[in-house]
C-alpha cells in the first residue's frame, strides 16, 4: 500500500488558513476596499498602518536572511514594499515616521519582534501572507484608480509592485518556499504565524472602522454617487 506524500509547506499554508483568511476578507472594511468603495483617507489610513507592519517585519527578514540559508533563497529585496509604501503616503501628503500604530497594528508588531527573539524562522508564515496579498492587491489597484482617479505609481504602489510579472513573482516565491529543508516544528511555527497574520488583518479592520467614527464602516466608504436625474423614471 503505497503512503500518501506529506503535504507541502505551501499547500499547508493555503489549507491551514482559509477559513482565518476568508473571515479576514469579508470584514466591511476589507470588503470596502476590495470593491474600490474606501474614502481616500480611509485607504491613506489603511497604508499607514501597513507601511508601520512592512517596516518591522522586513527589517527582520533582512536579519532572517543574514544567517538563515533557506530564508536568504526566498526574500528578495524585490519584496520589500516599505519603500513603495513611502511613496504611496508621501502621495497623500502623510509623514510615514510620524503615523502612530494602531491596537492591532501595535500587537502585530510586538508579535513579529516575538518571533524573531524565541523562534525567528516564523517570520517566514508572515512574509507568505503579505507577499501573497498582492495576487489579489492588483484588482484593488483598478478599483481604486477609477474610484479615486489614481493613476498608476505613487499612490497605488503597494498595492501593484510588479505589474505583469506578478504572477511569475508568486510562482517563484511558492518554489523557493517549498525548498526550504523544514523541520516538523518549523513548519507548524511558519503555519502558525501565518494564522497570526490573517487575525491581525481583521483585528485592524476593526481598529480602521473605529478610527472612521463617528460613522464607522459608513465614514469609511466613499459617499454614494449620485444618480442620473433621468433614471427614476426608467
Amino acid at each position: 500500500m503505497s503512503i500518501a506524500a506529506a503535504p507541502s509547506i505551501m499547500e499547508r499554508l493555503k489549507a491551514e488558513t482559509a477559513d482565518l483568511h476568508a473571515a479576514a476578507e469579508t470584514h466591511e472594511f476589507q470588503k470596502n476596499l476590495v470593491k474600490g468603495e474606501l474614502a481616500q483617507d480611509a485607504y491613506a489610513r489603511w497604508l499607514g498602518q501597513m507601511f508601520l507592519i512592512h517596516r518591522a517585519l522586513e527589517r527582520r527578514l533582512r536579519d532572517l536572511s543574514a544567517k538563515h540559508a533557506g530564508a536568504a533563497a526566498l526574500v528578495r529585496e524585490r519584496h520589500m514594499q516599505e519603500p513603495y509604501l513611502r511613496e504611496d503616503l508621501a502621495h497623500f501628503g502623510a509623514d510615514p515616521d510620524s503615523i502612530a500604530p494602531l491596537d492591532a497594528t501595535r500587537r502585530l508588531i510586538e508579535r513579529i519582534e516575538r518571533a524573531w527573539m524565541t523562534d525567528p524562522v516564523a517570520l517566514l508564515g508572515f512574509h507568505y501572507v503579505l507577499e501573497g496579498s498582492n495576487n489579489g492587491n492588483k484588482f484593488i489597484a483598478k478599483a481604486l484608480h477609477r474610484a479615486l482617479g489614481l493613476q498608476p505609481g505613487p499612490g497605488l504602489r503597494y498595492l501593484d509592485p510588479y505589474g505583469d510579472d506578478q504572477r511569475a513573482v508568486w510562482s517563484q516565491f511558492r518554489e523557493d518556499m517549498n525548498a526550504i529543508d523544514f523541520d516538523a516544528r518549523e513548519r507548524d511555527a511558519v503555519v502558525e504565524a501565518a494564522k497570526d497574520l490573517f487575525r491581525a488583518i481583521g483585528e485592524l479592520s476593526s481598529d480602521l472602522v473605529a478610527a472612521c467614527a463617528p460613522s464607522g464602516a459608513a465614514a469609511c466608504a466613499q459617499p454614494p454617487r449620485p444618480r442620473c436625474p433621468h433614471a427614476a423614471g426608467r
